[in-house]
C-alpha cells in the first residue's frame, strides 16, 4: 500500500494512524536517501567537468602561452629588420645624396665641355672652309698640270702606255697593258700575239679567243659593249674598245683557225674598223687573202646582233637567238 493509498476513514484506530505516520516517515527518508544519491551523482559529474574545463583551460593556456611567445619572437625579429633596413635606407640616402652631387657637377663639366667643343668645332669649321678654299684652288691648278702632262705624254713619240699591241716590242706573247688612243679609262690587260704564224708578223692584239667552249658566248648587248672572259683563256675584248682601237689609222684584221690536230689556216683583211655604238658598231673589213674562205663576205657592213638587240636584215626571226651567239649576221646563215 502506497501513501496514496493512504487513507483516513471515520473510526479509523491511533495504530493505524501511527503506521500511517510511520510510513509517511519512511518515505520521506527514502526519498532523502534517493537525493542524497542523486546529489553525489551529480556533484561527481559536476567535479569532472570541472576537471575537464579546467584542462581545456590550461592547456588552451598553453597554447596561447606559446603562441604569444612566437609572436614576440616574430616582434623582436622584425623589430630587428626594421631597425636594419632603416640603417641601410639611411646609408643609401647618403649615397643618393652624394650621386646627385656627383651627377650635378658632371652635368655642369659636359655642359662646360660641350660648349667648348662646340666653339671648337665652329674654329675647325672656319678652317676647313679656308683650308678647302685652299685645297681647291691647288686641285685646279694640279689638275691643269695633270691635263698638260697627259696631253704631253698622249704623243706618239712620248707614250707611256701602247695603244695597242703592234706598239710593243716583244718576240714572246702574253698579257699587256694598253689603252687605246681617246680613251679616258685606264689601261687594261689584253693578249699580245707575237708568234708570227704563217710569216704575217706579230704584235696582233687578240680581241676573240675561242678555245674549248668554257665561256658562254651567248650573251646580251651589254656584255658584249664591254667584253667578258678571261684574257688568257676565251674571251671577247668588247665592241666598245674595239671601236676605240679601229676608229682612226689603218688596221688590219687576222683570224687564225686550229682543229685539234693542230693544223691551221688563217684569214688576212687589210682593213678593219668597228662604228660606234650609234652605228651598232657596224663591221667594215678591207680586201681578203688567206688559206681559208672568206667568211666575212656576206658580214661586210652588217650591225652587230645579239640575243636582245637584232639588227640582223633577216625579215623575220633574231639570227642571233637562232645561232645562240653574236656576230655581224646579214641573214641567218654563214658564209
Amino acid at each position: 500500500m502506497t501513501f496514496n493509498e493512504l487513507v483516513l476513514a471515520d473510526g479509523d484506530t491511533p495504530s493505524v494512524m501511527e503506521a500511517v505516520i510511520h510510513a509517511m516517515i519512511d518515505f520521506r527518508r527514502e526519498m532523502l536517501d534517493n537525493l542524497k544519491l542523486s546529489l553525489e551523482y551529480h556533484k561527481e559529474q559536476l567535479e569532472e567537468i570541472k576537471n575537464h574545463v579546467e584542462h581545456v583551460i590550461e592547456e588552451q593556456e598553453k597554447r596561447f602561452t606559446l603562441q604569444v611567445v612566437k609572436l614576440q619572437d616574430n616582434i623582436e625579429t622584425m623589430q630587428s629588420q626594421i631597425v636594419e633596413l632603416q640603417g641601410k635606407l639611411k646609408h643609401w640616402k647618403v649615397i643618393k645624396n652624394h650621386m646627385e652631387d656627383v651627377i650635378e657637377e658632371q652635368q655642369e663639366q659636359l655642359t662646360k665641355r660641350v660648349l667648348e667643343l662646340q666653339d671648337h668645332v665652329r674654329r675647325m669649321r672656319s678652317q676647313d672652309e679656308e683650308v678647302q678654299k685652299k685645297t681647291m684652288l691647288h686641285l685646279d691648278q694640279t689638275s691643269l698640270q695633270l691635263n698638260k702632262i697627259a696631253n704631253a705624254l698622249d704623243q706618239p713619240n712620248l707614250r707611256l702606255v701602247p695603244s695597242a699591241c703592234d706598239e710593243i716590242k716583244s718576240s714572246s706573247s702574253g698579257t699587256f697593258f694598253i689603252r687605246p688612243h681617246g680613251s679616258t679609262e685606264k689601261p687594261f690587260k689584253v693578249l699580245c700575239n707575237f708568234d708570227n704564224k704563217f710569216n704575217l708578223g706579230g704584235g696582233w692584239t687578240v680581241f676573240q679567243r675561242r678555245l674549248d667552249g668554257s665561256v658562254d658566248f651567248n650573251r646580251n648587248w651589254e656584255s658584249y659593249k664591254i667584253g667578258f672572259g678571261v684574257v688568257n683563256g676565251e674571251h671577247w675584248l668588247g665592241l666598245e674598245t674595239l671601236h676605240l682601237m679601229t676608229k682612226s689609222g689603218r688596221n688590219e684584221l687576222l683570224v687564225l683557225l686550229e682543229d685539234f690536230e693542230g693544223k691551221g689556216a688563217y684569214a688576212f683583211y687589210d682593213g678593219f674598223k668597228i662604228g660606234n655604238e650609234a652605228e651598232k658598231y657596224k663591221l667594215t673589213v678591207g680586201n681578203f687573202s688567206g688559206s681559208t674562205f672568206n667568211s666575212l663576205a656576206g658580214h661586210n657592213g652588217m650591225k652587230f646582233s645579239t640575243m636582245d638587240q637584232d639588227n640582223d636584215i633577216q625579215d623575220e626571226g633574231s639570227c642571233a637567238y637562232e645561232y645562240e651567239g653574236a656576230w655581224w649576221f646579214e641573214r641567218c646563215y654563214m658564209r
